[in-house]
């Protein structure tokens, strides 16, 4: 799939207690494994925010990238992708540091699962409408597909009905204005569980 290799709720939760982190196991690179189920399972762990979200490298990396610092860019990015394997942009750059470091084969490995994780979101749905919306497990990932598709996010709206969606609007290449629906239905459901035990 040629995919260009480069939320929507501001309720995004910088202040959440969590329980404390798992141990996650060190995943093997080489595989091939079941993308869609990889993010199911870790998408709707109870975890998934000090998993996933917390302390994402994703700043630290591009700096140490724009610096030449591959080594270091590369070394985050494996560290984190042991405890957050479905990071699609982290397994991108972590390729992108491995390359440059002369470990092409790893690179290509990373490459690899960053297009078997898109593959797993546009299997889910066409994006066209709130039916047939792209499935996300967090709102990070709905970014990280808009920069896969070569898209800049313009502005975006919680679309409220049968079906609870993110639209975005996003500019293409052209400068032509593209629409996107996306259902990240773990993400709503770990804010509901969040909300819930506030009450």
């Amino acid at each position: 799939m040629g995919y260009r290799l480069i939320v929507l709720l501001a309720l995004t939760i910088g202040t959440c207690v969590t329980t404390a982190e798992k141990t996650t196991p060190n995943y093997n690179w080489t595989d091939s494994p079941d993308y869609s189920g990889l993010r199911q399972q870790i998408g709707w762990d109870g975890n998934y925010y000090s998993l996933c979200e917390r302390s994402r490298p994703m700043q630290s990396m591009v700096e140490a990238m724009n610096n030449g610092q591959w080594e270091a860019a590369a070394n985050q990015g494996l560290n984190w992708l042991d405890r957050c394997p479905v990071d699609i942009r982290a397994h991108h750059y972590t390729g992108i540091a491995l390359t440059k470091l002369g470990r092409e084969q790893e690179g290509q490995d990373h490459f690899r699962w960053a297009e078997g994780l898109m593959d797993s979101i546009v299997a889910s749905g066409d994006g066209k409408t709130p039916e047939t919306a792209y499935v996300t497990i967090s709102v990070a990932e709905e970014y990280d597909a808009l920069y896969f598709f070569g898209l800049e996010r313009k502005s975006q709206a919680l679309v409220s009905g049968p079906i609870m969606c993110d639209l975005i609007t996003a500019l293409n290449d052209k400068g032509e204005e593209v629409s996107i629906y996306f259902n990240p239905a773990a993400h709503f459901a770990r804010l509901a569980k969040m909300l819930k035990t506030l009450d």
